[in-house]
């Protein structure tokens, strides 16, 4: 902004350039061909219209699903690319009245975007993968025949056959010779002048059919990047071995991936690496294996840290309560009902015990008038405490609460944890 209020001509350019770009990516949106779609022909389209390898595009599509905006890019893209119809229909029109149809899949896609924009994970996901279309229509919107390859094929026109003279009457003929006449044999012409237009070359040979043209060269993208991928993982591997506890093990298999991802990258944009898919789908099953077996049956991981089997307490006074309760696999139930919370000369502060479980359930159950002040989280599965409740990845509680008689007594401090399971704490 100047002193006057008006922004700043550099602004107005930048802004200027920004809708001209989304202009022409609105204006030149390809077709949804339907000899090469899988569901709806949205990877299709974006293939044909970038000139890239559709099956590229769809693993992207299939990646930022995951991640989080892939499903409503998807359906917005059912409802702004329109259908290119079947082969030889006259091509649909860009633009006029919205279907139907249209309304409700932008609709669902808004209600299905709306949540993706709350945690700043998945909000910087959607952000990336927007930025990202964009530098694709710019790098790639303007590649000479892309815009004719984004409309749909049409099947051709049959051969016109030329309209033909009116049938006159036969002028009359001199006498046909009789056959002994007729000295020189008929002549026809051979296949390569079925129009008899070159008699004096009739006796050349036959030429000979044209020779296959030459393969193509196959692409190094493949083995160059399966051998870098190779040689990353293992000095990964060497530092992971030789420095315990810098690297996890997932980190060798990581590695790999990332570069198989690098590689898939470059091929998209060169039609080449398709053959790097099934090994970046088998090293991310391998990543995620090995991080969740690192997570759960390492030195420290939380299936085997604490043992096994159930734990099973009800302290009656603060002295016999435990400061953690821990185990790897198994149950922590805890029986607080009985546990005196009144203030004592000399012992003012709060109660605190810690519980974590790593595959399992945490449930506690405290006095019904106790002051409580609860942490209740887990990597996976469900978290209630008083009558709230959380559910799904990562979820979480913070509760204070003073009972149902106000505030009065020592305060019960609860930290509990799950890995993959439940928290649970009620009353009485």
């Amino acid at each position: 902004m100047n002193g006057t209020g008006a922004p700043e001509p550099g602004t107005q350019r930048v802004a200027a350039q920004g809708m001209d770009t989304l202009r022409d990516m609105w204006d030149s949106r390809p077709l949804r061909p339907r000899d090469d779609r899988k569901l709806a022909g949205v990877a299709a389209a974006v293939a044909r219209r970038y000139d890239l390898d559709p099956t590229l595009v769809r693993v992207g599509f299939v990646v930022a699903a995951v991640t989080g905006p892939g499903l409503p890019l998807y359906l917005a893209g059912c409802a702004v690319l329109p259908d290119a119809g079947p082969p030889g229909a006259p091509a649909p029109a860009r633009s006029g009245t919205t279907s139907a149809l249209s309304v409700v899949l932008l609709t669902v896609a808004a209600l299905l975007a709306i949540p993706l924009v709350m945690p700043v994970d998945r909000m910087i996901a959607t952000v990336v993968t927007l930025g990202l279309l964009v530098a694709l229509h710019l790098s790639r919107g303007s590649r000479p025949g892309s815009r004719e390859a984004a409309a749909a094929p049409t099947a051709p026109a049959p051969w016109a056959v030329p309209p033909q003279p009116p049938a006159t009457p036969a002028a009359p003929t001199a006498p046909v010779p009789p056959l002994h006449a007729r000295a020189e044999p008929v002549r026809t012409p051979p296949a390569w002048d079925p129009l008899g237009v070159a008699p004096f070359a009739w006796d050349l040979p036959e030429p000979g059919p044209e020779p296959a043209p030459p393969a193509p060269p196959r692409s190094k993208l493949t083995p160059v990047t399966l051998a870098v991928a190779l040689v990353v993982a293992g000095m990964v591997g060497v530092v992971a071995l030789t420095a315990p506890g810098v690297l996890p093990a997932s980190a060798v298999p990581g590695a790999a991936l990332a570069v198989v991802g690098v590689g898939l990258l470059i091929g998209a944009f060169r039609r080449a690496g398709r053959w790097l898919i099934p090994f970046a789908v088998v090293l991310a099953l391998v990543t995620g294996m090995t991080t969740l077996l690192n997570g759960a049956l390492g030195p420290d991981g939380w299936a085997v840290r604490g043992g096994f089997g159930p734990i099973e307490e009800s302290p009656a006074t603060a002295a016999q309560l435990a400061p953690e309760y821990r185990r790897g696999t198994g149950a922590i139930e805890l029986d607080l009902t009985r546990l005196d919370l009144t203030a004592q000369p000399g012992a003012e502060g709060p109660v605190r015990t810690r519980a974590e479980i790593g595959a399992g359930v945490v449930s506690v159950r405290v006095p019904e008038n106790a002051d409580l002040r609860v942490h209740g989280s887990a990597g996976f599965g469900d978290v209630t405490i008083d009558g709230q409740s959380r559910t799904g990845q990562d979820p979480s509680l913070v509760v204070t609460d003073p009972g149902p008689d106000g505030p009065g007594g020592r305060v019960l401090e609860l930290d509990l944890r799950s890995e993959m399971g439940a928290v649970e704490v009620q009353r009485g």
